[in-house]
């Protein structure tokens, strides 16, 4: 291999690896904003944080889990929000490849429908996205 293909196939490591590092620095960004409560300047509605502790990642499939709170007359944030199973569907996730999150909360589509706390998200993608490149490229 010639100098010129060296530099082609490590410039081209370099792409890729920016490109997976900001499809998932933006997916991750995108699921802060919308997990951000009410109180703090985001639209999801806290009572009992069993929505936000739904929130669920899957590569291929849509996230399944615990669709009823089980203690729905507590009045305090009850459930601890782990972020882990989105982060963990991000490692996975390939370019080319289907990410699904989403709220196993059954009550999570009627709360979206009023209060628009994905769709508030979602509207922000391209500056979310450019944020996001610019912060990777900055880094590799």
């Amino acid at each position: 291999m010639g100098p010129f293909a060296a530099k082609v196939e490590a410039l081209t490591k370099k792409y890729q690896m920016r490109m997976r590092a900001t499809m998932r620095e933006s997916v991750q960004k995108t699921v802060s904003i919308a997990q951000k409560i009410d109180e703090e300047g985001g639209r999801m509605r806290v009572k009992t944080g069993f929505l936000r502790a739904s929130i669920g990642a899957n590569v291929g499939s849509m996230p399944s889990g615990e669709s009823v709170n089980p203690d729905p007359t507590a009045e305090d944030v009850v459930f601890k929000v782990e972020g882990e199973a989105v982060q963990a569907a991000l490692l996975r996730w390939q370019p080319g490849e289907v990410i699904y999150v989403g709220w196993t909360a059954n009550y999570a589509r009627p709360r979206e429908a009023r209060d628009g706390f994905l769709k508030g998200a979602v509207e922000q993608w391209d500056e979310t996205v450019d944020l996001a490149a610019a912060k990777i490229k900055r880094q590799i």
